[in-house]
């Protein structure tokens, strides 16, 4: 059993560079385990020790952080989900009081929708008809 030379440069978010003497890859770090593109680790209960298996070969774990970055923008998009419907839901109940509306509320709410459309109308570049 030879030497082996192995360092980890960490850059935040689970997300890091291994650099070795085979060169460098990158790297997802979780609570769940680790996966890299050449292997990957999962940790067995004790602490420090961890069942390390390959994925393949030398670019196989590339699918397994796609796999990774794919679950990570569904489960982004279903809290993005969520959090709209608690916006609406919030505004609902600011607005709407028992069995009367709120019309301070409603025209604060309104001011502030017709506001940002004003400013997004007068923010995207209108081309000339008149071609030059």
């Amino acid at each position: 059993m030879g030497f082996r030379y192995y360092r980890r440069v960490n850059l935040g978010k689970g997300l890091g560079l291994n650099l070795s003497k085979s060169g460098v890859s990158p790297s997802v770090r979780t609570k769940w385990g680790s996966v890299g593109t050449r292997n990957y680790s999962i940790p067995i209960g004790i602490k420090g020790l961890y069942y390390r298996g390959s994925t393949g070969g030398k670019n196989a774990g590339i699918g397994w952080l796609i796999i990774l970055l794919l679950g990570s923008v569904f489960i982004l998009a279903y809290y993005l989900i969520v959090g709209i419907i608690k916006g609406i839901g919030f505004l609902w109940n600011w607005i709407v009081k028992g069995d009367h509306i709120e019309y301070v509320n409603l025209i604060i709410f309104l001011t502030l929708v017709l506001g940002i459309l004003i400013a997004v109308y007068f923010s995207i570049p209108i081309k000339s008809a008149i071609a030059k």
